[in-house]
């Protein structure tokens, strides 16, 4: 038996399919019996889970071979190192594989941590199954693309592995969950669900941890997958929602078109990532057949209010093409949610004064648009660092290191203790972003009593027009003496339920 761990990284509340052990499972051999532990669930324990199926297997004919655990940089990492140094402790002779986005993006905190046994590197289905074979005897492991370990006590990583599309791989194991269990409601409906129809991106930013991953290139599934596996949730389980997390949704405008007009049946409200230029090239027939199909929000990484920092990003986009998007979504309905990336390394102070005029063109253009805003915190890069940093500089080589405080805030972009973002430009942030959430209401936020938004929107009107965003204390206390009870601090991300705030 292989046991696949998703460690807690959200309140139960807003738990989701756990898509990329899913995968893992459904990939292994008609012979291999496999269970998800989802720490996400409620009640959900799952070093105890893990603790009994090992004790209740041993000695017999199906034992546990290894423990599996995907581990996000984010919340869900400290307890994934938790959790695996328990489970070393209590039975050290059961392999432990770490995979996904923090193991790919440092392997070598990971291959210094004695309690993690193997390392899958990038997409993970093929490499998993072939170092089942390394574990029963039958494979050298340096023979496994994908493969990182210990040899000798030195670290060996082994060559990239050539990654499959979604079509080359397995259906969903949903009779592996509980689908039921996994619906909950969203700002979309009261039913939603996830999906990931591509994997990784084709552009080359040079801050995104996707590429870094997986290179610029995308892998995309045929829209008629796509329809038979939201079409099996939609009719068995009553799905009315649907969240898309792959990292660029559009590619080509005909993919596009053939996507709506098949999800179009379906009846679903849908969410995506995607290019603001891809978006761009698309006729206003196919806007509109978008908009027919159930799209109501596109998240667009604009990052950035200059041209010349989005020339060093690597973006391949313009200003002017950002607050076209901003027109034509306005136009034809559709929300766009705007990412920036805020503290270039340069000109940091420069950066954000050019950033907040740009949001305010963008706000004056479509005031329905979402603003999302993140401190720029170094990803390791294939081909060079935005603002030419290091950006393993300083970073800890052990994961208990990794698992302080200082590096929660910047593995979750909240608060990298980077040297060029000083307190009194972090303090910038903090008061411009309460004006414009007080002047601009986010469809997201239902945590404000109504009273509070109303009251907040009014104070912070002089302030937008005036563009003096300074200690704001009377907003401050409006929004303090409006909340509704706060969500967990896990609680972060594009799925909140409905009653919680970005």
């Amino acid at each position: 038996m292989i046991i696949l761990v998703n460690p807690r990284a959200t309140r139960p509340a807003n738990r989701r399919f756990p898509l990329s052990v899913m995968a893992i499972g459904a990939a292994l051999p008609p012979d291999v019996s496999w269970v998800i532990l989802d720490g996400n669930r409620p009640g959900s324990d799952p070093l105890t889970e893990a603790f009994d199926l090992i004790r209740a297997r041993a000695g017999g004919a199906d034992p546990v071979l290894a423990v599996a655990i995907t581990v996000m940089p984010g919340p869900q990492f400290p307890n994934a190192v938790t959790l695996t140094k328990s489970l070393k402790a209590r039975h050290p002779a059961v392999p432990i594989v770490w995979g996904g986005n923090f193991p790919s993006l440092y392997p070598r905190p990971v291959l210094n941590a004695p309690y993690v046994d193997w390392l899958v590197r990038g997409q993970g289905e093929r490499t998993f199954v072939e170092l089942l074979q390394v574990l029963r005897g039958d494979r050298d492991p340096k023979s496994v693309a994908g493969l990182a370990f210990r040899d000798g006590g030195r670290p060996w990583v082994g060559p990239e592995r050539r990654w499959a599309g979604p079509d080359e791989l397995p259906a969903p194991p949903y009779h592996k969950i509980d689908v039921p269990d996994y619906l909950r409601p969203t700002l979309l409906g009261s039913r939603s669900g996830v999906y990931q129809a591509s994997i990784g991106c084709p552009y080359s930013c040079n801050f995104c941890g996707v590429i870094s991953v997986y290179g610029s290139r995308e892998k995309v599934e045929s829209p008629a997958r796509t329809e038979r596996y939201l079409s099996f949730l939609v009719r068995e389980y009553g799905m009315n929602a649907v969240h898309f997390y792959d990292n660029n949704f559009f590619l080509r405008e005909g993919h596009a078109v053939e996507l709506a007009e098949r999800l179009a049946p379906l009846a679903l409200s849908w969410w995506c990532e995607a290019r603001v230029d891809a978006m761009l090239r698309f006729s206003d027939a196919t806007w509109r057949t978008l908009k027919r199909s159930g799209l109501r929000m596109v998240f667009f990484g604009a990052e950035s209010g200059s041209d010349e920092v989005l020339r060093r990003m690597a973006k391949r986009l313009t200003t002017a093409q950002i607050q076209e998007l901003a027109g034509r979504a306005r136009t034809h309905g559709i929300i766009p949610e705007f990412s920036f990336v805020l503290g270039d390394p340069d000109e940091p102070r420069r950066e954000l004064e050019n950033t907040f005029s740009f949001i305010r063109r963008l706000k004056h253009i479509n005031p329905r648009c979402e603003i999302i805003t993140y401190l720029y915190t170094p990803t390791p890069q294939r081909h060079g660092t935005y603002g030419g940093v290091d950006p393993l500089s300083g970073t800890p080589e052990t994961l208990e290191g990794w698992a302080e405080p200082q590096w929660m805030g910047w593995m979750t972009h909240e608060d990298p203790q980077v040297p060029w973002m000083t307190a009194d430009l972090k303090a910038q942030i903090e008061d411009f972003q309460l004006v414009l959430r007080s002047r601009f209401p986010s469809v997201h936020d239902l945590r404000t009593r109504r009273w509070g938004q109303e009251v907040a929107r009014w104070l912070a009107a002089r302030r937008w027009r005036s563009g003096r965003y300074g200690n704001p204390r009377l907003l401050r206390a409006v929004h303090r003496l409006a909340q509704m009870p706060a969500p967990d601090e896990q609680a972060y991300g594009h799925l909140r339920p409905e009653g919680a705030a970005r």
